[in-house]
């Protein structure tokens, strides 16, 4: 049985931060993945490489898989049906077209598409239309690195490899965790001494407390973006900035742990 799998730039990047060698490059060039230029625009603009190797990972990405470019009409003409359904409002961007081509494929192909992205808010906002169009799968990075796992011959991807690439997942997603947690106590550091500015640091405080303790990352989070709304300081954009890019974060950093207790308690059946 084949697979056709469509991956977004938050899923390429992070498999490309976190392989060593070209272990899971190799793993994921077997599935052919798709990825429309637009993702591949996406991935060499907003991202900046961890060192050298990744950047040469990131250059090979166009060759992991049949890109298919957005010069298209159908690929367009998808993109479009899909926006009328919703009602999406955002500018193009390489999540749309990657729902657009699951979309595609799934018909040209005749089964259901594989998409993996790990930008939460897409998978929400496009999982009706895959539901109503039956037209697959939408998941993130931790089930791609499940799915290659038990996917690959017995042997050639042990249950500790799986738990050393999750682990490293979750050290991507828990550095930019400290960063802000970095960030919001600089700010709070620098606060006058007025009763307000004091009750605002010991909020902010409080704030980078809940974010070290990990418990109810998405809650946190939500605190954070309500308590720094508005706040036009330049520490203040920057910190809203962070939060905005946070994305997924907190839900992907629970669904590891999640994953991994699960893997270490039930297994993963190859």
């Amino acid at each position: 049985m084949n697979n056709v799998v469509v991956l977004d730039a938050c899923t390429i990047v992070n498999l490309a931060r976190i392989d060593e060698g070209n272990f899971i490059e190799d793993k994921v060039r077997v599935l052919k993945p798709y990825a429309v230029e637009k993702v591949i625009d996406e991935v060499k603009e907003r991202y900046v490489p961890t060192s050298r190797a990744t950047t040469r990972k990131l250059h090979l990405v166009p060759y992991w898989g049949g890109l298919t470019r957005l010069e298209d009409k159908e690929v367009e003409e998808m993109a479009m049906a899909i926006r009328a359904f919703l009602n999406y409002q955002k500018k193009p961007n390489g999540e749309l077209y990657s729902a657009a081509l699951s979309l595609l494929l799934s018909r040209l192909a005749g089964e259901k598409v594989l998409f993996y992205t790990d930008d939460n808010p897409a998978k929400r906002e496009f999982t009706s239309y895959f539901d109503f169009q039956q037209t697959g799968y939408i998941g993130d990075t931790v089930d791609l690195l499940v799915f290659l796992y038990w996917l690959s011959p017995q042997g050639t991807f042990s249950k500790d490899e799986l738990e050393k690439f999750l682990t490293a997942l979750r050290g991507e997603y828990v550095s930019k965790l400290k960063e802000l947690q970095k960030k919001i106590s600089h700010y709070a550091s620098t606060q006058v001494t007025s009763k307000k500015s004091i009750a605002r640091k010991f909020d902010m405080e409080g704030l980078v407390a809940e974010l070290a303790g990990g418990q109810s990352l998405n809650v946190t989070i939500s605190k954070c973006k309500k308590f720094f709304d508005g706040d036009k300081t330049a520490q203040g954009k920057d910190i809203n900035k962070m939060l905005d890019d946070f994305g997924n974060s907190p839900a992907i950093v629970e669904k590891i742990g999640e994953t991994l207790q699960g893997i270490n308690k039930y297994g993963i059946y190859k």
